[in-house]
C-alpha cells in the first residue's frame, strides 16, 4: 500500500509542471512584443493558415504583388506640419464586403469616412479625407493534401480557399500570375481562377515535373526531369504546349525578371540558360558558369539577373539578346542558396555562414568583412536585414554599417516564409500560424525594387564617342554653275561646238552605204 502511494504520488510531480504550467507553443517561434519595439516594429496581424498538420504540411507559399489590380483606401488624415506625413487616423477599402455581400464602392467608404470626422472632430478639428490606391498584395499557401489558400497579405483576411488534385500525389511550387494560379500534382498542372480560386481544367504533362510551375508571358513553365522545361499556355488555350531541352537538368525553380518575360535557371552541367517567353518562346543565349550554380537566382529591374556558384564565383548578368556579363568576381566560398537583393546590395550567405554584401553595379564588396555565423536570411527593409543565424536564433543587421545589432536566443523560426518584395515581415511557427511585422507608422506598404542604373560600360561607351561631324551645305552648285554638268554651256560633250555631229559608225564618203567600208577580198 505504501509502494503504491509513493509511486502515484512520483507520478503526480512529474506531470505536475505540463498539468499546472500552460504552455505557449508559439514563444520561441514568433516575435515577442518586446522584440518588436527593441527593433522598431510592430505586429499588424497574426493568423492561422488552413492547413492539415501543421508547417510541416505547407508545400509553398509566396507573397505576390498584383500591380495591375491595385485597391483603393479612402482615409481621414490630420493636417501635418510642413515636411512631414500626415497621420492616418481611420481607413476604409472601397471593396469592403458590404452587408449585401458586394463592395460598398468609394462612395459608401467616403461617407463611413465622413461620419468617422464627425465622430472625432472634437478632439481633431483640422481633419480631411483622402483616397490612396496601393498594389494589391496576397499571400498564397499550398498545404500537401491539395488545399490552397489566398489571404490578403496586409491583413490576413481570407479571400478564397480551394481544394484540388489528389493527396497521395506530391504537390509542387505555384505559378502565380494576375489571372491564373497552377500547381503540379504528379504529372498533372492545374490551372485555377486567381480571383475566385474556382479550378478551370487539368492538363497531363508529357513529362514528370521537378519543382512546380512558374508564369512568364502567357505561359505556365514547368522544368521536367527530361533535361528540359514544358510550357503550357494560359489565356490563348488555342496555342500548343512547347518542350525546350537542354544542356542538364534544372536545379532549382526557374525565375522570372520583373519587367519582362525573360526566366533564368541554372543546369547540374554547369550552364545558366535565359529564355524569352514572349512571342515565340525560344532560348535567347546559355551561360557556362565556373562551379555550378546550386542556389535559385536572384533577379532584378532591366532583365538583371544576380547568382553565386559553387566555386565560389558570383556573377550579375543582363538577359539580352546575345546575355551580357556585367560582371563577374570571385569570393573564395561555394554559394548554394539565393541572393537577397535590398537597397542595391546583392547579399549571399556562403556554405561557411558568412554573409557578403556585394554591390549590384560594380559586384565588389561593400563591408570590411564578411558577417559570421549567418545560416538563412528572412528578410530586410529600410536599413535593416532579418537572419536566422547557424545557432537558429533570429538577429538584425545593420545594412550600412555591417554590424549584428540585435540578437533574439528566445525567437528561432523554424519554417521560413522569405518576403523579397514589401517591406514586411513574415514568421511562420510550427503549426502553420503566420506573423506579420512591420516598421511603426509604416501603414502603406513599400514595393521594393532595385532600380537599374544602366551598364557602366554602355554610359563609358556613350561619353567618349566623337560626336559626329554636321555636314556642310555647299555655298554652291557642286557641279558647275548653271549649264549642263557634262558640258560647258549648250555645247556637246562629245562633240564640238553646234556642227552637225558625223556618224561615229560611218565609213568614209566614197564607200558608198556600207558601213564597214569595201569588200575586204577586193571583188
Amino acid at each position: 500500500m505504501k509502494r503504491n502511494t509513493i509511486l502515484s504520488v512520483m507520478v503526480l510531480f512529474a506531470f505536475a509542471p505540463q498539468i499546472g504550467v500552460p504552455v505557449d507553443c508559439n514563444a520561441e517561434e514568433l516575435m515577442s512584443p518586446r522584440t518588436a519595439v527593441r527593433l522598431g516594429l510592430e505586429e499588424v496581424w497574426r493568423r492561422q493558415m488552413r492547413i492539415p498538420a501543421g508547417a510541416g504540411s505547407i508545400v509553398d507559399q509566396q507573397i505576390i504583388v498584383h500591380e495591375a489590380d491595385p485597391q483603393e483606401f479612402v482615409e481621414v488624415v490630420t493636417k501635418a506640419p510642413e515636411g512631414q506625413e500626415s497621420t492616418v487616423l481611420f481607413r476604409i477599402p472601397t471593396d469592403q464586403i458590404g452587408s449585401d455581400g458586394l463592395p460598398i464602392g468609394k462612395e459608401e467608404a467616403e461617407r463611413l469616412a465622413r461620419r468617422e470626422v464627425t465622430m472625432m472632430s472634437r478632439r481633431n478639428p483640422d481633419l480631411s479625407i483622402t483616397s490612396k490606391t496601393v498594389p494589391r498584395i496576397k499571400l498564397y499557401t499550398a498545404a500537401n493534401n491539395g488545399t490552397l489558400e489566398c489571404r490578403n497579405a496586409e491583413t490576413g483576411t481570407p479571400i478564397w480557399m480551394t481544394q484540388v488534385g489528389d493527396g497521395q500525389l506530391n504537390f509542387g511550387r505555384m505559378g502565380i500570375d494576375d489571372e491564373f494560379v497552377t500547381i503540379t500534382n504528379g504529372g498533372n498542372l492545374i490551372k485555377i481562377d486567381a480571383t475566385n480560386g474556382e479550378p478551370i481544367n487539368t492538363v497531363r504533362t508529357t513529362s514528370m515535373p521537378l519543382y512546380g510551375a512558374i508564369h512568364a508571358g502567357d505561359f505556365s513553365l514547368v522544368p521536367t526531369i527530361r533535361n528540359g522545361v514544358e510550357g503550357y499556355p494560359l489565356g490563348d488555350i488555342s496555342r500548343d504546349p512547347f518542350m525546350e531541352i537542354v544542356s542538364g537538368l534544372a536545379l532549382e525553380p526557374p525565375t522570372k525578371s520583373p519587367t519582362s518575360s525573360k526566366i533564368a535557371w541554372a543546369t547540374d552541367r554547369g550552364y545558366v540558360y535565359v529564355m524569352e517567353l514572349s512571342g515565340e518562346p525560344s532560348v535567347l543565349f546559355r551561360l557556362n558558369t565556373d562551379g555550378i550554380v546550386s542556389g535559385r537566382i536572384a533577379s532584378a529591374d532591366g532583365d538583371r539577373f544576380f547568382f553565386g556558384s559553387e566555386s565560389g564565383q558570383v556573377y550579375g548578368l543582363r538577359a539580352t539578346r546575345t546575355g551580357r556579363v556585367l560582371w563577374s568576381h570571385p569570393y573564395g566560398e561555394p554559394f548554394y542558396k539565393a541572393p537577397f537583393l535590398v537597397n542595391g546590395l546583392v547579399l549571399l550567405p556562403s556554405v561557411y555562414g558568412n554573409l557578403f554584401a556585394i554591390d549590384e553595379t560594380t559586384g565588389l564588396g561593400v563591408w570590411d568583412q564578411a558577417i559570421p555565423n549567418v545560416d538563412e536570411i528572412i528578410g530586410g527593409f529600410d536599413n535593416l536585414l532579418f537572419v536566422r543565424l547557424l545557432s537558429q536564433s533570429f538577429a538584425a543587421i545593420d545594412l550600412e554599417a555591417g554590424k549584428v545589432v540585435d540578437i533574439d536566443n528566445s525567437l528561432k523560426p523554424i519554417k521560413l516564409l522569405v518576403n523579397r518584395t514589401t517591406d514586411r515581415l513574415y514568421l511562420v511557427n510550427s503549426i502553420g500560424t503566420v506573423q506579420c511585422l512591420r516598421a511603426i507608422g509604416a501603414d502603406n506598404p513599400t514595393i521594393r525594387r532595385a532600380t537599374d542604373t544602366g551598364d557602366p560600360e554602355d554610359v563609358a561607351e556613350e561619353a567618349d564617342a566623337p560626336e559626329a561631324a554636321a555636314p556642310t551645305v555647299p555655298a554652291t552648285d557642286p557641279f558647275g554653275a548653271g549649264g549642263d554638268p557634262f558640258g560647258a554651256g549648250a555645247a556637246d560633250p562629245f562633240g564640238a561646238g553646234g556642227a552637225e555631229m558625223a556618224d561615229p559608225f560611218g565609213a568614209p564618203a566614197d564607200a558608198g552605204n556600207d558601213p564597214f567600208g569595201g569588200d575586204p577580198f577586193g571583188n
